[in-house]
């Protein structure tokens, strides 16, 4: 059973005056920042989620966790995503739920990439109904959100302190959700968010296409080109030089390939 009291005393044994000052000038939250190194919360939040087992019966304990502070917050967005594969939908629910309250970008694109886009593909709904409402709030950090699930859509390894109980979970360092892209749910959301008039969301999106270019550069190049009225710079940048890493990458793991089999092959005179 989930102690957010315990959780928070744990971060709180961890709060470094240095640390606070230096993320206070990095993150503006109403929530407030303890000043915990991100080191410290991944192992808290490993800790946490071997020693007290939460479930999705939590789910008031993890709201109340993810309102407290942003470490907290952190911390209660990886316990769920944990949980998730075993309860998708309601685990959307609550992700969905907490959304409404994201106002950092860091919180953000964690909640994205870990709880929404997961909970989108695991319950099998369109993404952007789905996010339809979190797509267009009035808050950019809401929207950037919804953006980030891309990043669940593509095989691409998931880092920050709030993947640290999946990792636990998986006895896995490296934490992906999907094997190949899926480029359907991706454009879909891409084509959504391209527009948006703030930055930071623009930004965001900026990971996400470049990601989805390195897995998939022939369809991430076509959507481009598609693009009635072209696309913003960054993201055109972000396409080229996506898709660019993705070929040559591919073509690095061929030659391997081929050289192992190489190596491997049968000496038929032998």
């Amino acid at each position: 059973m989930l102690e957010p009291d315990v959780v928070s005393e744990l971060l709180d044994a961890f709060t470094d005056s240095a640390v606070a000052r230096k993320r206070g000038k990095e993150v503006h939250t109403l929530r407030g920042v303890r000043g915990v190194p991100t080191g410290e919360i991944a192992r808290v939040a490993a800790a946490v989620w071997e020693e007290q087992e939460p479930t999705i019966a939590d789910e008031a304990a993890l709201t109340r966790l993810f309102g407290t502070a942003w470490e907290d917050g952190l911390i209660a967005i990886g316990l769920l995503a944990a949980i998730l594969p075993d309860a998708p939908n309601e685990a959307l629910d609550i992700a969905r739920d907490w959304a409404d309250r994201v106002d950092d970008h860091q919180t953000a694109d964690a909640l994205g990439s870990l709880l929404l886009g997961p909970g989108v593909l695991a319950s099998g709904v369109d993404p952007v109904k789905a996010l339809n409402p979190l797509l267009h709030h009035r808050r950019a950090a809401v929207r950037r959100a919804a953006v980030l699930a891309g990043l669940a859509m593509v095989p691409e390894e998931l880092t920050g302190p709030s993947v640290a109980p999946l990792r636990a979970r998986l006895g896995s360092e490296g934490v992906m959700f999907v094997d190949a892209p899926r480029t359907k749910q991706v454009r879909a959301l891409v084509d959504a968010g391209l527009r948006d008039p703030d930055a930071s969301v623009r930004k965001g999106l900026r990971r996400v296409v470049s990601a989805w270019a390195v897995h998939d550069p022939d369809h991430a190049e076509a959507w481009m080109e598609a693009v009635k009225g072209g696309v913003p710079k960054i993201i055109k940048e972000a396409v080229v030089k996506g898709a660019r890493k993705g070929r040559r990458l591919a073509a690095r793991a061929e030659r391997a390939a081929a050289e192992a089999a190489a190596d491997g092959g049968v000496d038929t005179d032998a």
